[in-house]
């Protein structure tokens, strides 16, 4: 046990040692107490680590002989170095009590500030979990709290949007894109509980580790830019368009059942009720990735999923493009047919002129295509051959009020061998319309999917120097077997409200145009998405 004069001696033998000008005989004065006293060794250590501690801060400057804030305390095998001299009694002083009484304060202030500030840190959080940086036309679910740009948002605040979008910041510089329906809630700096909607995150390196939660799964960032569709069933998926993600299957009770890494160019599909994970591809034109530069934008979206006998065919792009079945002898087109692309079912067959899907755009619903830029995609089989010399119509658009101002069709020129050309026509800016085809005939194996994708660009703002891209890929096949660029095509009138947006067949007075066989996943999309930019490299 060291007598109070030891403890005295001992801070100010420690005192020279960190910063003064420590001589042969006090050097062996300490040698002495550390190695010989287990409580002056401890004295030594703490002490050691407190000036540490106290240079870190600032609080002093580093000694002369060095020492600075990753000071590591002398080893005893350094002390030994030391010359030994018998023992000196050390000088009393006014000075040396003063020392040892400031010292001792300088420990009570760094250990209290460290335990406040591991206090604050272990019981606050930050005072906001995200703010509100941007919208664009958002709308607000009725009864709820309608947020505004720089806007903060705390632990369990909610957003319903039921329109529109929103980007949030979070606390540690995520960047988030809501896309209305969507119900978010923050529950933490870098957790964040998503119950439906679509969501697309950009996280930088300091943000690293952002969880969103859904009701079946827990998406933890690895340092990404990743997209969350949740529909109004549960039925979720993830994309994953830059980076690496870590996906967990959550059970009923919250606990992971599955984890995987999902890298660049993963999707996957999870099943509400089967917790079923089907792998699909990443279609990064589902989510808005920047408010402020414009970029391919799905405008409608028609998975053609539904229950059989179904009325409706939902639009997912948020939009509310629903498509409905003839009101009067009408007859849905959904039987339960299998589909391609690890789609659960397709819509068809459209084998009549009462099977068509239909819906008349208002002319807030007309504005939103953009006939200057655009693509349609979609999937389909076992084109009509019934009707020959006749066209077998995907998609049409057509005003039948003012029929000389509107309207576009992408179908198969028919043959009794289904070999037909894949066209297109349209009414130009003068009135008229026109029609183009693919050069070569393409045949229709029974049975078998293709993926269809027409693209149309207006290119400069010179008349009639438009670009259109025609490609079809047979399911399961790695390579196009139909691409065909035609350039110098006149230019598309715009969309006028009041025609009839159908899939499947053509207007309600055409009995002939009907498809035929069935139809799965038919997207809208303004803009040219770059996988899709063909024409450029030629």
């Amino acid at each position: 046990m060291l007598t109070p004069e030891e403890q005295e001696e001992l801070m100010q033998l420690c005192w020279e040692y960190q910063y003064g000008d420590l001589s042969h005989k006090d050097a062996a004065r300490l040698e002495r107490l550390v190695l010989n006293n287990d409580q002056a060794s401890d004295f030594f250590i703490q002490y050691a680590g407190m000036c540490a501690n106290l240079e870190w801060e600032g609080i002093v400057d580093p000694g002369p002989l060095g020492r600075s804030t990753n000071y590591d305390p002398l080893p005893s095998g350094e002390l030994r170095t030391l010359p030994l001299y018998l023992h000196t009694s050390p000088k009393r002083t006014f000075g040396n009590k003063t020392l040892f009484a400031l010292s001792a304060f300088l420990v009570v202030i760094v250990v209290s500030v460290s335990l406040l500030y591991f206090q604050f840190w272990q019981n606050n959080t930050p005072p906001f979990l995200a703010r509100i940086t941007n919208t664009q036309k958002a709308v607000w679910e009725k009864g709820k709290h309608k947020w505004k740009i720089d806007e903060l948002l705390h632990a369990r605040d909610e957003l319903h949007l039921s329109g529109g979008l929103i980007e949030l910041e979070t606390a540690l510089g995520a960047r988030v894109i809501l896309k209305g329906n969507s119900h978010l809630i923050p529950i933490n700096v870098s957790q964040f509980q998503l119950d439906q909607g679509n969501l697309f995150a950009n996280v930088p390196p300091q943000a690293e580790g952002l969880t969103i939660d859904t009701p079946t799964s827990r998406i933890v960032d690895l340092g990404t830019k990743f997209g969350l569709i949740i529909d109004p069933s549960q039925e979720t998926e993830v994309h994953v368009l830059k980076g690496l993600v870590e996906f967990n299957l959550l059970n009923s009770k919250r606990e992971t059942t599955v984890t995987k890494n999902l890298f660049e160019k993963d999707a996957i599909r999870i099943h509400p009720d089967s917790h079923e994970i089907t792998e699909i591809e990443t279609t990064p034109e589902f989510f808005v990735q920047n408010l402020k530069i414009e970029s391919p934008a799905l405008i409608g979206h028609w998975k053609l999923t539904e229950t059989k006998n179904s009325p409706i065919a939902k639009d997912y792009s948020g939009n509310q493009l629903d498509l409905q079945i003839i009101a009067e002898n009408g007859k849905s087109p959904f039987t339960g047919k299998p589909a391609p692309n690890n789609s659960p079912t397709s819509a068809g067959p459209f084998d009549s002129q009462f099977r068509k899907l239909f819906r008349t755009l208002s002319q807030n619903e007309a504005r939103l295509f953009n006939m200057n830029r655009f693509t349609i995609e979609l999937w389909a089989r076992n084109p009509n051959s019934d009707q020959q010399a006749d066209s077998d119509i995907l998609f049409h658009y057509r005003n039948t009020a003012e029929h000389t101002t509107s309207q576009f069709n992408l179908y198969v020129g028919d043959s009794p061998n289904r070999d037909g050309k894949l066209g297109f026509g349209f009414l130009n800016t003068r009135g008229k319309y026109v029609g183009y085809h693919t050069d070569r005939r393409t045949t229709w194996q029974k049975d078998r999917w293709y993926h269809i994708i027409f693209t149309y660009d207006s290119n400069t703002p010179t008349p009639n120097d438009s670009i259109v891209t025609l490609t079809r890929t047979p399911e399961f096949a790695s390579v196009p077997d139909l691409q065909q660029t035609l350039t110098d095509i006149e230019d598309i009138h715009p969309l006028v409200a009041g025609g009839i947006l159908v899939i499947g067949g053509s207007t309600m007075t055409d009995i002939s145009r009907h498809w035929g066989g069935e139809i799965s996943d038919v997207r809208f999309i303004n803009g040219i998405p770059e996988r899709y930019l063909t024409h450029l490299a030629q």
